[in-house]
C-alpha cells in the first residue's frame, strides 16, 4: 500500500487498484496522482476504481488525466471506474460530459462489485 497526503493506493480482489483520492484533482496535485497511476499500470493493473469521496474540486488538469488514463486502460482492455462522486465535483464532470466516459458508482463497493458483473 502506498501512501501520502493526497491518495492511498490498495489492491483489492487481487486485481483492482483502488485509489482513494483526498483534496482537489488539480494542477497542484495531477502529477502526483498521474505518477502514482503509471506505477500501477507498470505493473500490469488494468482495473482501477478512483474513489472521490474526499474530493472537493476536479479542475481541467485533472479531467484531463482522467480522460487519458481512460483511453490508455481501454488500449490495455481495462477501465478505470469512479465511485462516490459528489458535489463540485460531481457537477464538474457532469458539466464536461465524463459522466459519459467513465462509469460512475455510488460508492466504492459497488464500483468494485461491478468488476464481477
Amino acid at each position: 500500500m502506498a501512501a501520502n497526503d493526497f491518495f492511498q493506493a490498495s489492491i483489492v480482489d487481487d486485481n483492482i487498484l483502488v485509489v482513494v483520492l483526498r483534496g482537489n484533482l488539480d494542477s497542484t496535485t495531477t502529477e502526483d496522482f498521474n505518477n502514482e497511476i503509471h506505477q500501477h499500470l507498470e505493473m500490469g493493473h488494468s482495473k482501477i476504481i478512483i474513489d472521490c469521496r474526499n474530493v472537493g474540486f476536479v479542475s481541467s488538469v485533472g479531467v484531463g488525466s482522467l480522460v487519458a488514463l481512460q483511453t490508455r486502460l481501454r488500449k490495455k482492455g481495462g477501465v478505470v471506474k469512479l465511485a462516490a462522486v459528489q458535489g463540485m465535483t460531481a457537477e464538474i464532470i457532469k458539466m464536461v460530459g465524463l459522466d459519459r466516459l467513465l462509469e460512475i458508482y455510488g460508492d466504492l463497493e459497488f464500483a468494485r462489485r461491478s468488476f464481477k458483473e
